[in-house]
């Protein structure tokens, strides 16, 4: 704080040159800040302090009063850039230069919040964010906000141990406690590369307040389950007696969004992809870039459909729909999913899962794709009728090298 303020620098000498035309103004100091020194450019205001030649703190004058924001530098990169007036204020405000982009950093009342924002200027909470512990740094929700107020809680963390994680309706409000409706209960990770809360150990999904699945998740995954009946691990013949005072107290119905198609071309669409989406597209020769490690549709819920073209996800290791309710088609084009176009190979890092997913009725993939996929696993799809992986009587190399598993009830299959 010290040196934003500049606290205690003695000025030592001061000069003008010029540089490239631009005349300069070089103040150097004395005593414990001998070693630094600040320059200003005289047309522009722009002030920027050294220290031993490397850059540590710049911001803009105008008729020697400060104004805007300044930037704060370590090791010559930018840190964080705040606003003069935020100084000594009950919150304090900044954004901060991360490796995935700008991020809003608010602190106050023992919260820290990180996530989108408005403008630099503004600095207001807007779009998706996450609030953690000041003390502690543990995670205590994430959600949406708009115009710098919480508008949805998505996930929040009850404790180190426990996480609730809820339905979420385009444009509708859940901070109101009648308005939240629990899909998740239990164990959770926080991944800190991606930023996103995960459901991790054992937990229970939720509907309508009452338990329908208990289960093991490993960072998103799900690994094990078993079916609950109304909170009972037997059926019961007694009334329903739960359920109905939830759903006339919550005046809660079956949760329905309106159809929503959403093409996806490139990584940083789909970092910003609506959470409500029915019909997801891929175009053909998209989403190739190196950041593609994880195709993971599991946290689209009302999914119903997916339709990806040729020559797609060429570096995706692993592609996961798992626990998709209303998922009713997986549509997928020629040589997507491979690095070994019209051929094939075996790497063993390559996983494709299709599971519990209880609506959806077919599965199209065309010729050469997931050519150099080690693992197949399509499990708990009681509805799927048809299953066409490349094309009769031509070389298709799918799942070449594979370990195929289907396990389903179905026997409408085709």
């Amino acid at each position: 704080m010290k040196r934003v303020l500049m606290d205690g620098y003695l000025t030592d000498h001061s000069e003008k040159r010029t540089f490239d035309g631009e005349e300069v103004e070089i103040v150097t100091y004395q005593g414990e800040h001998c070693d630094e020194y600040l320059v200003r450019e005289m047309k522009s205001g722009r002030c920027s302090l050294f220290y031993k030649g490397i850059v540590q703190l710049s911001w803009k004058e105008v008729g020697g009063v400060k104004v805007g924001g300044f930037t704060v530098y370590e090791k010559g990169k930018a840190l964080r850039s705040e606003d003069w007036n935020g100084l000594g204020g009950k919150e304090h405000r900044c954004i901060e230069n991360c490796k995935h982009g700008l991020e809003l950093m608010t602190e106050g009342d023992g919260v820290v919040y990180r996530g989108s924002f408005d403008d630099v200027e503004s600095m207001k909470r807007e779009g998706r964010g996450m609030e953690f512990d000041e003390r502690s740094g543990r995670v205590l929700r994430c959600g949406l906000w708009k115009n710098d107020e919480l508008f949805q809680i998505e996930k929040e963390c009850e404790s180190e141990d426990v996480m609730i994680e809820y339905a979420i309706e385009e444009g509708m409000e859940n901070v109101s406690l009648l308005n939240r409706h629990p899909v998740y209960e239990g164990g959770y990770v926080f991944d800190e590369e991606r930023r996103e809360l995960l459901r991790h150990g054992e937990g229970c999904e939720i509907e309508g307040g009452v338990g329908v699945k208990e289960g093991v998740w490993e960072r998103g995954v799900l690994k094990e389950s078993v079916e609950l009946f109304e909170g009972w691990y037997v059926k019961r013949e007694e009334k329903e007696v739960l359920k109905e005072i939830h759903d006339e107290v919550l005046k809660v119905e079956d949760l329905k969004v309106e159809d929503m198609r959403v093409e996806i071309h490139n990584w940083n669409e789909w970092e910003s992809v609506n959470k409500s989406v029915t019909q997801l597209v891929i175009p053909s020769k998209c989403c190739n870039e190196a950041e593609w490690g994880v195709f993971d549709v599991s946290e689209l819920k009302w999914l119903k459909s997916i339709e990806i073209g040729d020559e797609c996800f060429e570096n995706v290791n692993e592609v996961k729909m798992i626990g998709l309710n209303q998922l009713e088609s997986a549509m997928i084009g020629v040589n997507s999913f491979t690095k070994h176009k019209n051929g094939c190979d075996n790497d063993p890092n390559r996983h494709f899962y299709l599971k519990n997913c209880k609506r959806v009725r077919e599965l199209k993939i065309g010729r050469y794709s997931f050519s150099d996929y080690s693992v197949c696993e399509i499990e708990n799809v009681p509805s799927l009728e048809v299953i066409e992986i490349g094309e009769l009587n031509e070389k298709s190399w799918n799942f070449f090298y594979a370990s195929l598993e289907l396990k389903s009830d179905c026997e409408r299959m085709r």
